[in-house]
């Protein structure tokens, strides 16, 4: 936390928060607003004024207009997270995760000047978490230590020599070696870790030098030290609620945290008022007398593990490791039940209402403020058969499809071996409205790990033993469901520990694994390897269709698309796009806005529509922009259908000039010429051969 120019600027693990009044929205700074990332961990304002933030991989000169970034890689060119800045006027010291790091803000328009690895007895490249510049004396603590030395001569600072370290081989008192915080006080030094807070004692007279521990309380964890306006402050948990307070005197007095709800992690005291933040998340003040939580902080957590969204455009997002919240009015409103383990799956049904799947508290339904749950008591869904009797009641759900009548849900390792559950949406209060899928049915396998629904067909991912293909027709209460198991022996699937399946608009099946990503081809009843780019990684962990058959596969280490009309791909990660990291775990399709969600481990990115807001039927369909003006022959014209289908482009003689699956027009005849200005008439056709037209006005210049 950084009061600057009377606004609080907070460095949050979902960007920058800058805020100046309690009662409205801060202003938000996030990767696309020019940061590279959301992970930021320090903001200040150096000696002439302009910002600087560190973030994962990036020192950030942070202004509105012109934002800057500078990558910090390693020798294996991976970016490398940076903790801590401090500006000594001349130039900035950056501390990283793997030592120290001079930069020149003036060379080349900024720069890294020189590094350093090497403290004294120090382990080598250790993170450096805080940097404290005192007279001509630079301090840092590390995970190995703390460490100091003279910056009279920063050519010197190369030899571990010109450094003194401290850590717990020499100094037992500290308790253990990771230093976090150093703070210096009416000439006295002190720092944090973990363990305590301790003054350093140097004896002016023999030269030898003690750590005093700090009294503040048994059994504490300190989260941080921050001098503010001239008192030492403390911010600690422990085992009840951890708390905050002042040292005077090498005397620790306790502060009042009435209204927090968990222990804090770092505060900012302005004028008689306190900005604390909290370990659990969130951001507190206490102007009233009584701390109240600041509501516009953002997404509860950032290891999200799907995204829904309603009719209306209403986000409700779930997380790995936390309950789901909804985004209204510019506040995330989270759900109030209590959860084992996190969310896995969220999806909305035909009738605009949330269904949620839990590690271990089996379903929820959301329904206009109403919250019901489902498991082992009043549905046929199952615990698990870890550690019984005990794993009966962990429900665990591990996918969620609907096909607007019916709800299909998985039961991960299901103890009676019928992981698929059906549940009539008109008949849920009915035991008659519920049914399972499973060994009779020839779903011989309960490590179900993904399921998808397509005209009457469910496919199902298992951990290990590859695919199963239920047929479950129109209406599954009344169908003899089979199943058809498919594994690499029998059908050349890329691999049996799949991940995820998904039906493509045309019903063509679609399987990632652990070691790929297969399709399946009806012509031959068997899987094709689809090669992904080499860039990525082959774990796929989620797949996604768009309205227009382009299908998007989510890995541990990026994102691609691959084109439905050229079958070309590209890739995405967090050097070339938007997106937030590159660890994927879920991408939801918004057929409403034609916009794509990502979900990743540290938050999630939007792709908005590149046909705008899409319509289904081809009657309605637009162009835009009309007039279709060419300029330098990378202009192109979309067509704001969300589904496949072939269209025609035709001259006001009756002439066709183009045709073409439904794709953006290049102003190009069959032949590749370049066409005249004038009036064009297009001709779509969608699969289900409904058709539409319109006009295009074409101006070259």
């Amino acid at each position: 936390m950084r009061f600057i120019q009377d606004t609080l600027f907070l460095a949050t693990s979902g960007g920058i928060l800058a805020i100046s009044d309690f009662n409205e929205p801060g202003k938000e700074y996030i990767n696309l607003d020019g940061l590279g990332t959301n992970d930021i961990t320090d903001i200040i304002e150096d000696a002439s004024g302009k910002k600087w933030a560190t973030g994962f991989g990036r020192l950030i000169r942070f202004e509105e207009s012109d934002t800057k970034q500078f990558l910090f890689f390693n020798i294996d060119d991976k970016l490398i997270p940076l903790y801590r800045v401090v500006d000594d006027g001349n130039y900035l010291w950056v501390g990283t995760g793997i030592g120290l790091v001079l930069f020149s803000k003036d060379i080349d328009g900024g720069q890294i000047q020189d590094s350093y690895q090497l403290f004294d007895n120090l382990n080598p490249s250790p993170a450096v978490y805080d940097i404290f510049l005192k007279n001509d004396s630079i301090w840092i603590a590390t995970s190995n230590g703390l460490a100091v030395a003279s910056r009279t001569d920063l050519s010197l600072l190369k030899s571990p020599t010109s450094w003194r370290g401290f850590n717990l081989g020499k100094y037992p008192e500290l308790g253990m070696d990771t230093t976090i915080n150093i703070v210096s006080l009416d000439s006295q030094i002190f720092i944090s870790t973990t363990k305590g807070v301790f003054r350093l004692d140097i004896d002016t007279l023999s030269g030898d030098t003690s750590f005093i521990p700090i009294s503040i309380g048994t059994d504490i964890v300190v989260n941080n030290i921050s001098k503010i306006h001239d008192t030492l402050f403390v911010f600690y948990d422990d085992d009840f609620k951890g708390g905050m307070g002042f040292i005077l005197d090498s005397t620790f007095y306790t502060l009042s945290i009435n209204g927090l709800p968990s222990a804090p992690q770092i505060g900012f005291k302005d004028g008689s008022n306190w900005w604390v933040a909290v370990v659990n998340g969130g951001v507190y003040n206490n102007t009233s007398g009584t701390f109240q939580e600041y509501l516009y902080t953002g997404l509860p957590d950032n290891d999200i593990s799907d995204i829904t969204v309603n009719k209306e455009g209403i986000i409700t997002a779930g997380f790995r490791v936390k309950a789901a919240a909804t985004f209204e009015n510019n506040i995330w409103h989270k759900y109030n039940f209590w959860i084992r383990g996190g969310i896995t799956n969220i999806i909305t049904d035909s009738t605009d209402r949330t269904w949620i799947g839990t590690l271990g508290n089996g379903l929820w339904l959301a329904d206009n403020g109403t919250l019901t749950n489902y498991d082992e008591n009043n549905s046929p869904l199952r615990g698990n058969t870890d550690n019984p009797p005990t794993g009966a009641t962990y429900v665990y759900i591990d996918g969620l499809v609907t096909d607007g009548n019916y709800l299909y849900a998985a039961c991960y390792r299901a103890l009676n071996n019928y992981p698929v559950v059906i549940a009539d949406l008109n008949n849920l209060d009915n035991p008659a409205g519920w049914d399972s899928i499973g060994i009779v049915n020839g779903l011989n396998n309960a490590f179900v790990v993904d399921i998808d629904y397509h005209n009457g067909q469910l496919a199902v991912a298992t951990e290990f033993d590859g695919v199963y293909l239920c047929n479950v027709g129109d209406d599954p209460f009344h169908t003899n469901i089979t199943c058809q198991h498919y594994v690499r022996e029998n059908s050349l699937l890329i691999s049996n520990s799949t991940r995820a399946v998904k039906f493509a608009p045309d019903g063509t099946l679609w399987v990632g694994t652990n070691f790929g990503l297969s399709r399946f081809d009806n012509g031959i009843d068997r899987f094709i390897d689809v090669n992904l780019p080499p860039d990525v990684s082959s774990f796929v962990t989620a797949l996604e269709f768009d309205g227009r058959g382009n299908l998007w596969v989510g890995t541990k280490n990026g994102l691609v698309r691959f084109d439905a009309v050229t079958g070309n791909y590209e890739t995405f990660n967090t050097l070339n796009s938007g997106i937030v990291a590159n660890d994927i775990t879920n991408i939801t399709y918004d057929k409403f806005s034609g916009g794509l969600y990502i979900s990743t481990t540290m938050g999630f990115s939007f792709t908005p529509s590149p046909i705008g807001r899409p319509t289904y039927n081809v009657a309605n369909v637009k162009v835009f922009p009309n007039p279709f003006v060419i300029k330098n022959g990378n202009e192109r014209l979309s067509f704001n259908i969300g589904k496949k289908g072939r269209v025609r482009i035709f001259n006001v003689a009756g002439e066709q000039i183009r045709d073409m699956p439904l794709q953006p027009w290049d102003g190009k005849n069959q032949k590749g010429e370049t066409v005249a200005s004038g009036v064009y008439l297009f001709v779509i056709t969608d699969d289900d051969g409904n058709m539409g037209k319109g006009k295009i006005l074409l101006i070259r210049q």
